[in-house]
């Protein structure tokens, strides 16, 4: 049942981002006009690859911590066993 309201609310997201998106560019069609339609569609490419960057970038960070985190927990864990004090970090 959780897959299942999972693949609904995903799929509501997507067809309202669908709304949006087409809401947004009608606007912008007439308040720009259709001759500016390349240079907003280099814009929108630009815009996408920095946002790809700076995702890509997040994740990396959230990696690398994650990773850090689950060393200094076995190295805890390696101290109690071998029953050596070890500060806590």
């Amino acid at each position: 049942m959780r897959w299942i309201r999972l693949i609904v609310g995903e799929l509501l997201l997507l067809f309202a981002s669908v709304l949006v998106f087409r809401s947004a560019w009608t606007l912008l069609d007439d308040y720009l006009g259709k001759s500016n339609l390349w240079l907003m569609l280099l814009l929108g490419i630009i815009l996408t690859v920095v946002a790809l960057i700076l995702l890509d970038y997040e994740v990396k960070r959230e990696l690398e911590r994650k990773q850090s985190a689950e060393f200094w927990n076995s190295l805890r864990m390696i101290s109690l066993v071998l029953s050596v004090p070890f500060a806590d970090l």
